[in-house]
């Protein structure tokens, strides 16, 4: 739209000076272009950045640089005044309707399903994350709503770690959840909807290197990075 715009108003006089019949044409049917195209800016806009395999999700990496903090991201859910494990999770990272969307699910120490989750409303920027989610056994019929803000690490790189805290009325205690970027081998397959065993695994793996140090972790603010 910009360059279109941009070309017209180089052009401006050659349109006006069309040929006698069409002069008086040729301005009108020109703004009623441009106002067409940009009624459907936003439609294409969002075609190119959410819609196209693959190359939405390129776009959106070569665009947000090192803020980029889309993925997978097994975690942990800790109770840090006990430093007692509450859940082992696992949530994605995308993009939908204009804003990240979050989206996971939370197992008991045991392995037995505990809840999913969603974000329901989302803002980033600085490398920190804000989303109001919706929980419950099915997201069907959540029975919870909260806030939550996680913050990414590195801060000046490429997001490899995140940290982040409950903030509402049913978390009174220090809540705190960490997770790792789950890393693929070339032309591995992400893990999906029927891969709850890997999500758990490596899940636990996070929170076997995290354990003996929640003492350590419990004194520092959730917005400095964990390694």
């Amino acid at each position: 739209m910009a360059a279109l715009t941009w070309w017209v108003l180089q052009h401006w006089e050659q349109l006006q000076a069309a040929s006698a019949e069409y002069k008086n044409l040729a301005a009108p049917a020109v703004l009623a272009a441009l106002a067409f195209l940009f009624r459907l800016s936003y439609p294409l806009s969002t075609i190119l950045v959410e819609k196209i395999p693959l190359f939405s999700r390129l776009l959106r990496r070569v665009l947000m640089g090192n803020g980029f903090i889309e993925g997978d991201w097994p975690l942990i859910v800790v109770d840090m005044q006990k430093q007692q494990l509450l859940y082992l999770g696992f949530l994605n990272i995308g993009f939908r309707d204009g804003q990240l969307h979050v989206l996971g699910d939370d197992w008991s120490p045991d392995g037995t399903h505990a809840q999913a989750f969603q974000s329901m409303q989302s803002l980033y920027r600085n490398h920190t994350l804000h989303y109001w989610y919706e929980q419950g056994q099915s997201l069907l019929a959540p029975d919870m709503r909260g806030y939550t803000e996680v913050y990414f690490f590195p801060m000046h790189g490429l997001a490899k770690r995140h940290a982040g805290k409950f903030l509402d009325v049913r978390h009174t205690s220090d809540i705190r959840f960490y997770a790792r970027k789950q890393q693929y081998r070339m032309f591995e397959h992400r893990f999906g909807v029927d891969d709850a065993g890997k999500k758990l695994e490596a899940a636990r793996q996070l929170w076997l290197e995290l354990e003996p140090r929640l003492a350590s972790l419990r004194d520092r603010q959730i917005n400095a990075d964990f390694v």
